[in-house]
């Protein structure tokens, strides 16, 4: 029955998306329509924390077979500690995006939005659970499509048309990249199944599959840092947040962007894993080992190129896109590493940064409708408009800059511990960057929340959108004073999610042998 549940996660989400032409033409209500998404995301929130549940209790993950189809010939999901984990933040957030939009989004085109962002969340749940490399450029394409929509949702204004035009372009060149190597892989192993490629791997060592080995690594990370807006490939994010709704920033900046780093995790620790006892064969170990120091020097790049331009910027979303593309960074550094440690660190970096980043978008919201501008300098004193959300601004700037005791200190101590057991230079450039980051968080959090008002400020009545932020603010609380007491719990989850990710006959067995 749970193996059913997993595949019904992200199916809900688009049963939903098509549910929403036809509830809007039966009750033309933008209540009753947005309220379709509200109630996806919920149900899939509820799986998924069964999924959980599930899955911290068996050593086995759980498979679905899409149409009792077994693997490596039908498509399969995969929920294992890590993946279950990150479906559950995918959901919770994804729920509170969709309550926060319907106080957000007022105008004619809500069907449109609503049906759009049940299909992004889909594609995210599909990528975080496939365990197929064809059906994971399918949820990238699904989920990339929707956020081309969702970015030019103001089709009325130059400024969304052309950067999502942008996103488009520069997102189809990933997925069409990602498409050529999959292309690659199927002609020469036979196989898309994410497991079984990595056994078949292992029977070959010609020279020309160890070069079609090499071409599938770089074209597979290149796409992976396209669709994460990890340096080189960053500058589609800074444009496509400010022309897209709040809820949309959220949501790319909480949740669509970690694809590409969940999809170069299950590249780099399912796709090609290795043991000490059966390492993956040379050079095809070199290969790896390479796209591993690329992952993390770009990465490493990111995270210091985010910090630099975070702090000159003066439109408040471009500089929290900027904070999204130093924070992208450090996950490619910590799955980049390749160890225990950097699974642990990229599980816990990317839950807390996606919380909190989403609640710094959803919390900036309403001081940019209350004073209709994005620039700094008119959202000074803004927090009068909203006092609840000034307190989850503040909790939320806290929490990505790393202050004790939020969640976000341990977050970035676990991280610095991985990058320190890798390489210490490695660990000091993250220090660097966290230290110019938290600068460019005081200056927005002394504009907000501190600087005199410099223009008038009207008082917003966003029941539903406050409502979103205080659940956030919760979660936010509850996580660092539950991080802080259950310290050794905390660490012993995350030691249980990195035993089993490296533990590969776990999955062998789940998925071809079950």
């Amino acid at each position: 029955m749970i193996d059913v549940l997993t595949g019904l996660i992200p199916l809900i989400p688009v049963l939903g998306a098509f549910a929403v032409p036809i509830v809007y033409l039966a009750s033309r209500s933008r209540l009753v329509v947005m309220s379709i998404g509200v109630i996806a995301t919920f149900i899939s929130l509820v799986i998924s924390v069964l999924l959980v549940l599930e899955t911290y209790s068996r050593d086995i993950p759980i498979v679905f077979k899409a149409g009792g189809w077994p693997a490596p010939i039908g498509i399969i999901y995969i929920a294992d500690r890590f993946t279950a984990t990150l479906s559950l933040v995918t959901c919770f957030i994804g729920f509170l995006i969709s309550l926060y939009s319907i106080s957000y989004i007022t105008d004619e085109n809500y069907p449109w939005y609503t049906a759009l962002l049940l299909g992004c969340l889909s594609g995210i749940l599909g990528i975080v659970l496939t365990g197929d490399l064809f059906n994971l450029f399918v949820m990238l394409e699904v989920t990339s499509v929707s956020a081309y929509g969702l970015v030019m949702y103001y089709r009325f204004r130059a400024d969304s048309i052309v950067s999502g035009l942008k996103y488009a372009f520069i997102g189809a060149l990933g997925t069409t990249l990602y498409l050529l190597a999959m292309g690659l892989v199927y002609s020469t192993f036979g196989t898309l199944n994410i497991i079984h490629f990595s056994l078949e791997i292992r029977e070959i060592s010609s020279p020309v599959v160890v070069q079609v080995f090499s071409v599938v690594m770089v074209l597979a990370l290149w796409a992976f840092s396209i669709k994460s807006g990890v340096f080189p490939n960053h500058f589609w994010l800074p444009d496509a947040h400010p022309a897209a709704p709040t809820p949309i920033s959220a949501l790319l900046s909480g949740l669509v962007v970690n694809t590409g780093v969940v999809a170069l995790y299950k590249l780099l620790y399912l796709a090609t894993w290795s043991t000490p006892e059966n390492p993956l064969p040379q050079p095809l170990g070199e290969v790896k080992y390479i796209i591993s120091l690329m992952a993390t020097c770009m990465g490493t790049i990111s995270a210091i190129t985010g910090a630099l331009l975070m702090y000159i910027q003066r439109d408040v979303k471009r500089l929290i896109a900027y904070s999204t593309i130093m924070n992208l960074g450090y996950l490619f550094m910590a799955v980049g590493c390749g160890t225990r440690r950097g699974i642990e660190a990229a599980l816990l970096y990317i839950s807390v940064h996606s919380v909190a980043k989403a609640t710094l978008f959803l919390s900036a919201g309403v001081f940019i409708k209350a004073v209709k501008s994005r620039d700094l300098e008119k959202l000074a004193g803004s927090w009068r408009a909203s006092r609840v959300a000034a307190v989850t601004l503040a909790l939320s700037i806290l929490t990505l800059a790393g202050v004790p005791p939020l969640p976000g200190f341990l977050a970035k101590l676990v991280l610095y511990d991985a990058l320190f057991e890798y390489s210490i230079p490695l660990a000091v450039l993250m220090i660097i960057a966290s230290a110019i980051g938290l600068v460019s968080y005081m200056k927005l959090f002394y504009t907000i929340l501190l600087a005199p008002p410099s223009s008038s400020v009207v008082r917003l009545d966003m029941k539903l959108a406050k409502l979103t932020l205080v659940i956030l603010a919760t979660t936010v609380l509850v996580a660092g004073l539950l991080f802080t007491t259950m310290l050794q719990l905390l660490f012993t989850v995350l030691s249980d999610v990195s035993e089993q990710a490296i533990n590969i006959e776990l999955y062998i067995v789940s998925v071809l042998l079950h």
